[in-house]
C-alpha cells in the first residue's frame, strides 16, 4: 500500500478537495483514488461518477475519469459507457517513476507500536476511556468507508486500544497519560484516512477470495 502523507493537505475527511497542480501529488491522488475503487465491479458511467463523487468535493468527475484512465489506473471500453478499475494497474511507484523520471524514496517504517505493557500506570478506567475514543474514530472512519462499501460493517485499525494513548513528562519528575490519537498516526485526518484505506484494501482483498 502506497504512502499518501504529502497527500494530507489535500484530503478532509477521507475525500478529495481539489485536485493538486504538481505531477507528482496529482499521480498520489490519482492512485489513492484509485485504491478506493472496488476492482471487481463493472460501471456505467454516471455509476462511476457517482462513485467519483463519494470520493472528491470539487465536482469534476468528468476530469477525474479521464485523468484515471489516462495513467492507466482505469479501463473504459471504447465508447466510453463502462468503466472498472484496472486490477494489473501500476502502483504510485511506477507512475512516479514513468511521469516524473525519479525513483521515490523508501517508505519510512512506522515506529513500533506501545503494547500492553507500555505505560504501566494506566488504569482500566483509563483503557475504557481509550476504547470509547477509539470507537468513535471507527465510527467516523466506517462513515467514510460506507460511501464505497455500503455494506461495510467495521474497520480495520492497525492500533491497539492502548496505542491511543500519549506519554508526557511532567517537570520536575512524573509520567502521564493522555487519551489521544496515536502519536505516529501524524493527524487526526490522516489516521482515519489509514484505516479507511486498510479497511477498503481488506474488502478489496475478501471479495477477491470469494470470487477465486
Amino acid at each position: 500500500m502506497s504512502d499518501y502523507r504529502e497527500l494530507m493537505p489535500f484530503l478532509d475527511c477521507g475525500r478529495l478537495v481539489r485536485l493538486p497542480s504538481k505531477k507528482r501529488k496529482r499521480l498520489a491522488a490519482l492512485a489513492w483514488l484509485a485504491e478506493h475503487i472496488p476492482p471487481e465491479k463493472y460501471y456505467t458511467e454516471s455509476e462511476f461518477d457517482a462513485l467519483l463523487d463519494r470520493l472528491h468535493t470539487f465536482r469534476d468527475p468528468a476530469a477525474l475519469r479521464r485523468e484515471l484512465c489516462e495513467v492507466s489506473l482505469v479501463r473504459r471500453t471504447p465508447d466510453g459507457s463502462v468503466y472498472r478499475l484496472d486490477p494489473e494497474g501500476p502502483s504510485l511507484e511506477e507512475l512516479i517513476g514513468k511521469y516524473c523520471g525519479e525513483t521515490p524514496e523508501p517508505a519510512v517504517e512506522s515506529e513500533t507500536l506501545p503494547g500492553p505493557f507500555a505505560f504501566p500506570d494506566v488504569s482500566e478506567e483509563d483503557l475504557t476511556h481509550a476504547a470509547e475514543f477509539r470507537e468513535r474514530i471507527h465510527a467516523e472512519a466506517l462513515a467514510i468507508v460506507r460511501r464505497v462499501r455500503p455494506e461495510a460493517a467495521e474497520v480495520v485499525d492497525p492500533y491497539p486500544v492502548e496505542a491511543y494513548f500519549q506519554r508526557h513528562w511532567d517537570y520536575p519528575g512524573a509520567w502521564y497519560t493522555v487519551v489521544a490519537i496515536p502519536e505516529s498516526s501524524g493527524s487526526r485526518e490522516a489516521l482515519l484516512d489509514r484505516i479507511v484505506r486498510e479497511t477498503l484494501a481488506q474488502s478489496r482483498k475478501n471479495a477477491g477470495t470469494q470470487q477465486v
